[in-house]
């Protein structure tokens, strides 16, 4: 089948397109995915065509300011892709298909294509306008036709003019999932798409830090991560736990990661108290500064954290002895796929990993870096997987944030990936 030019719904308000603004503004509220699914459900039957095929895949689009826009989902039957649709998941645009067309390619497939032709590897799927797309990587946006362009403070469609009717458009849908039975039912995609795999390991512990930075600097002379930065009556590490921590409030995505896995055998370690201590002896290992770790410091600094836990345990800073050491090694899987396969392995073997990428997205669309306030990467703990039948897959992982701390990981939004894997090894 040849690529066939898309048909556009509202191309009154799409084709006008975007226009940049001087001014920043502040960023509007993205809409979770269930809704935008939601959406999507309740105005296919807008597409006669699309009738017996199922949406699948989501794919985020960006605005070139970096705003969330709308989601892609490839249209599939029979195990073919047949087309797509552009759905709406701003609230300051209309909620509504936004464009809609048909052929074995989507405009993602494009955009990976020109993605490929430029070389860059780390970017997202930019939305400019109706039937207008490109790349947006870095403090870059490049055009379908490979121009480039510096990122722009703002973008503003045309059809954002009118905030207030479009958010209250939003409002009135979340309404209807929860009031409408028929579409609170359909609304995940459930009666099109079944479930084929899935494991989650529940009694991994899910947290992030507490205790709080601002303890005395360290004496003259001493090493700024691994030697303690406190010496009081109490012992040289009378920081670990939660009292005030001689770096940042936040000790760091990979330390908080590797903590629950850590608590996840070490059942000694899963109180309130402990968690800080773990948290702080592996920020200590990992070489952590401030709150960014190095990817190759992750693994050596687990195989580490036996010997600093029995050396804080000799010194009396904490009373409960480590019983396990650990072997830890990084993989670079060069695709998403293989990515997942080693997921799949580790949580087969009821084992726990460390994801370290440079971007990720939620299924529900809530949670993303690194548009939260992560740096370049984050950390989070792998704790289970999924796979359903149109080919969607997902890893689930504890974010080491509170705002969720958990969170279904589409696997296509995966970029850059790192996976650390831990194997515990029994002291007694």
């Amino acid at each position: 089948m040849d690529w066939k030019v898309p048909i556009v719904l509202l191309v009154g308000l799409l084709l006008l397109g975007g226009v940049v603004t001087a001014a920043p503004v502040d960023k509007p509220e993205a809409v979770p995915l269930a809704t935008v699914k939601a959406l999507a459900l309740r105005e296919l039957h807008k597409f006669p065509e699309f009738n017996g095929a199922v949406p699948t895949n989501p794919t985020p689009l960006y605005f070139p300011d970096s705003r969330l826009a709308a989601y892609e989902f490839r249209m599939m039957r029979n195990g073919k892709t047949i087309g797509y649709i552009i759905v709406s998941a701003n609230r300051n645009l209309p909620p509504a298909i936004l464009e809609a067309g048909f052929g074995e390619k989507t405009p993602s497939d494009l955009v990976k294509e020109l993605a490929a032709r430029k070389g860059v590897k780390t970017y997202h799927f930019a939305y400019f306008s109706g039937l207008n797309y490109g790349i947006l990587a870095g403090d870059k946006v490049v055009d379908m036709k490979g121009r480039e362009y510096r990122k722009p403070n703002t973008y503003k469609l045309s059809i954002e003019g009118n905030i207030p009717k479009n958010a209250g458009g939003w409002e009135v849908l979340q309404t209807k999932m929860l009031t409408d039975k028929k579409v609170s039912e359909t609304f995940t995609f459930g009666a099109t798409a079944t479930a084929t795999e899935y494991k989650v390991l529940y009694t991994v512990p899910s947290w992030t830090s507490t205790d709080s930075g601002g303890a005395d600097p360290s004496p003259p002379g001493s090493n700024s991560i691994l030697v303690p930065k406190v010496l009081s009556s109490s012992g040289y590490y009378s920081f670990v736990g939660p009292n005030p921590d001689p770096w940042t409030d936040y000790d760091g995505c990979a330390p908080i990661a590797g903590s629950m896995i850590v608590a996840y055998y070490e059942i000694q370690y899963r109180d309130s108290w402990y968690r800080e201590a773990v948290i702080d002896i592996l920020h200590m290992t990992m070489q952590t500064q401030g709150e960014w770790t190095s990817t190759s410091n992750i693994a050596p600094g687990i195989e580490q954290f036996y010997e600093k836990a029995l050396e804080v345990y000799n010194e009396g800073s904490i009373y409960r002895k480590p019983k396990y050491d650990y072997d830890a090694f990084t993989l670079y899987p060069s695709t998403n796929l293989q990515l997942y396969t080693y997921v799949k392995s580790e949580i087969d073997m009821n084992r726990p990993a460390i994801l370290t990428s440079s971007s990720g997205q939620s299924e529900d669309g809530t949670f993303r870096w690194p548009s939260q306030g992560f740096g370049v990467y984050h950390s989070v703990t792998v704790t289970g997987y999924k796979a359903y039948s149109d080919g969607s897959k997902y890893i689930y992982v504890h974010t080491t944030v509170d705002s969720p701390y958990t969170a279904w990981i589409y696997l296509g939004s995966i970029n850059n990936p790192a996976l650390t894997i831990v194997r515990p090894i029994y002291k007694g």
